[in-house]
């Protein structure tokens, strides 16, 4: 189901502001649980905003908070003070974001209330349940159950409403970016509620996991946070380097516990990689010392091969486990990257070089032969350049950020675009959302999802835009050509 666009509030239109609908309730620091308990209940709120001898917010304290932090751990209500049982620091919003903004950070965060700070200063709280209209399939209740879910039928069933998230977000004016960004947040969700009844089924069979830490990873897409629909697996499994004694061990049980991760992920509706690029691939489940050597080896030797394998591991996210196993090997790549600078070459010749479907006039050139004839793939067609080129130059100037769209705006605080960003950004959410829009068609009439667009059948706006669009990504090449020179690269 979507959500009813001509509603009184709508995720991308109405403002934080609109959603504050109640005076701001607050208490000292040194009021009791008892006073919290009553101030609650005779505003009829949820929260209570906890003041500091400043002035200034400083926590907040939820009836969710009196229940687990009073009322189940049988302390005195009337001995208990604010300070002690309130959460903080605060996680507070602005009144001119968007509620859809506000909806990401609760989902984010897995929280149910934001304060709304203005100058300084707050000025009410924003729930869950105040944004619960916007969406009959709400993504803080979806990550809710995701969390709550026991078997992996459930987990499939709410991997399937996310698809109807995604409809009922495109249909209230969500741009591409925005939609990926709460997907991305639920799939999070989803591959770790995976790996958590993983690791609880290797338990129940016996099998005792080493000491040694472990690192789950996201690659391309997911890792950019730009995949709007479940595609194809992209992940891998670093460990900690284990000593002599635990090497073969530790290398069996991951291995192990990789495949039923990805069995399970399978299971409920993310579909093996076709390359391979999954945990359960021995290659890509491998220990610290070996993926650093990878890294470097990818970074050294400029071949085809290497190239490819760098475009795709080099994107990472860490998902759950030892974060910093991750970190090591971002910071391998983000320090050594911009000093390889035939690696950086040979990636900036494969975006260039990629061709994009334009007529000598500018116009978009379809294919009238051929299995798909009038048909353009959009990936292909402008998509996969554009990221490419944010990716090599984050490689290039040692660039934290992962999304493309963050990458770009980095890039241009660098003083490293040849072209506007906005115009970049902008034509780069116009191709994902033209994928997106499509895809979700072909999923309603019961079709594989694909990236073949058909420029004739788009709205007389959307085909100027795809035009427009593809217009930038050679604004873009002819940029990256003028600056690696790779029209001297041999």
């Amino acid at each position: 189901m979507s959500p009813n666009p001509s509603g009184d509030l709508a995720l991308f239109r109405h403002r934080v502001r609109d959603l504050v609908k109640r005076p701001l309730v607050t208490c000292g620091v040194s009021a009791s649980a008892v006073e919290v308990a009553r101030r609650l209940s005779r505003d009829g709120v949820g929260s209570v905003v906890v003041i500091g001898a400043d002035g200034g917010a400083v926590g907040i304290v939820t009836d969710r908070d009196l229940r687990r932090k009073v009322v189940e751990e049988a302390r005195d209500p009337g001995a208990v003070d604010a300070a002690s049982i309130m959460s903080s620091p605060l996680v507070t919003i602005r009144p001119s974001a968007f509620a859809f903004e506000a909806v990401l950070e609760m989902t984010r965060r897995h929280i149910r209330h934001l304060v709304v700070v203005d100058d300084g200063r707050p000025i009410g709280v924003v729930s869950s349940r105040d944004v619960l209209v916007l969406s009959t399939t709400h993504p803080v209740i979806l990550a809710r159950e995701i969390g709550r879910a026991v078997t992996l039928d459930a987990l499939a069933d709410l991997a399937r409403r996310i698809t109807e998230l995604v409809r009922g977000l495109v249909d209230d004016g969500g741009t591409a970016y925005d939609v990926a960004q709460i997907v991305a947040e639920l799939n999070d969700r989803l591959v770790l509620r995976i790996l958590g009844l993983s690791l609880e089924a290797l338990e129940a069979a016996g099998e005792v996991p080493p000491p040694v830490p472990w690192c789950w990873i996201a690659l391309g897409s997911e890792a950019r946070r730009e995949q709007t629909l479940r595609t194809d697996q992209d992940n891998a499994l670093i460990y900690g380097d284990p000593p002599d004694d635990l090497a073969e061990p530790a290398a069996r049980f991951y291995r192990r516990f990789a495949e039923e991760a990805i069995a399970g992920l399978v299971r409920v509706g993310f579909p093996p990689c076709p390359g391979g690029s999954m945990a359960s691939n021995p290659r890509w489940c491998q220990p610290l010392a070996e993926w650093t050597r990878y890294f470097r080896e990818w970074m050294t030797t400029a071949s085809p091969t290497n190239v490819l394998d760098a475009s795709i591991y080099f994107d990472l996210r860490p998902l759950a486990g030892a974060t910093e196993l991750a970190a090591s090997l971002t910071e391998v790549v983000r320090a050594e990257a911009p000093q390889r600078r035939r690696f950086l070459e040979t990636i900036a010749t494969d975006v260039v070089s990629r061709p994009v479907p334009l007529t000598l006039l500018g116009n978009v050139r379809v294919s009238r032969r051929g299995p798909h004839p009038g048909a353009v793939d959009v990936k292909g067609a402008g998509s996969l350049q554009l990221v490419g080129a944010a990716r090599l130059l984050a490689l290039q100037l040692g660039l934290g950020e992962t999304n493309t769209i963050e990458r770009y705006r980095a890039a241009a605080h660098a003083g490293a675009l040849g072209a506007d960003v906005g115009e970049i950004t902008d034509a780069f959410q116009h191709l994902m959302r033209l994928r997106l829009r499509h895809q979700l068609e072909q999923i309603e009439r019961g079709d594989a999802p694909d990236n073949l667009v058909t420029p004739d059948a788009l709205s007389h706006a959307d085909a100027l835009l795809f035009r427009d669009a593809l217009r930038t990504v050679r604004r873009v090449q002819a940029s990256i050509r003028e600056r690696f020179a790779t029209d001297f690269v041999r």
